[in-house]
């Protein structure tokens, strides 16, 4: 099953600022009270419309929170274009301090869409959850992934290295890392839940130097 693509065509014919309260009132009610617990009464109060204006706008539940999720995807899509395109002549290895940063300050920057995410993978609290999570690991692989071909093309990385498995490697350590600084029960003492930035760089640094000893061209006498 897709995960569903309400028809807002009415919704974008509105002021962009009638457009931005009404999505700011919905992400707010999906990351405070998840998805079951969300109110579609609440969304119209925050927002100041009709409750028959939004279901006009959105026609479902889920067909708004589809939209909040197209919204936050393409966000996140933003952050990793602007990481790819300003780090495109960086070295490899520098290149993952920036996509390890870029996490870090997307949930600082963006704390009510991370908090949806983590409800969804945690609760299994939403509509479309498989296919949700399916999206988002394959865009975020194929990114890796392509550093990791790139910099094997420029001899920065081994070239014996499956880069599949390596950006499987590379994603799931970022993601993990990314999730204890936004989800307290997954930091397991490590002090990285809501991590000052020196900390969160002492461990961006130490994590890049071990994949370096691990993925990196033996540096020639």
């Amino acid at each position: 099953m897709a995960v569903e693509s309400p028809d807002t065509k009415l919704f974008h014919q509105l002021a962009p600022d009638k457009q931005r309260r009404i999505l700011d009132a919905a992400v707010s009610e999906f990351a405070e009270k998840s998805y079951t617990n969300a109110s579609m009464n609440r969304v119209v109060q925050r927002a100041e419309i009709s409750k028959g204006a939004l279901f006009k706008y959105f026609q479902t539940k889920s067909g708004l929170f589809a939209y909040v999720y197209r919204i936050a995807l393409d966000r996140v899509k933003d952050y990793l274009r602007s990481v790819r395109d300003e780090s495109a002549d960086t070295p490899f290895f520098d290149r993952l301090e920036m996509v390890m940063r870029a996490g870090i300050d997307f949930i600082r920057n963006h704390p009510r869409l991370a908090r949806i995410y983590y409800h969804i993978i945690f609760t299994g609290d939403s509509p479309y959850k498989r296919e949700i999570l399916a999206e988002l690991r394959k865009e975020s692989l194929k990114f890796i992934q392509s550093f990791v071909e790139h910099g094997i093309e420029r001899g920065e990385v081994r070239a014996d290295l499956d880069p599949r498995i390596a950006a499987f490697v590379l994603e799931s350590v970022f993601d993990r890392f990314v999730q204890a600084h936004h989800v307290q029960f997954l930091d397991h003492s490590l002090n990285l839940h809501q991590a000052p930035n020196h900390a969160s760089e002492q461990w961006i640094g130490e994590i890049i130097e071990l994949f370096k000893k691990g993925m990196g061209t033996p540096v020639q006498p």
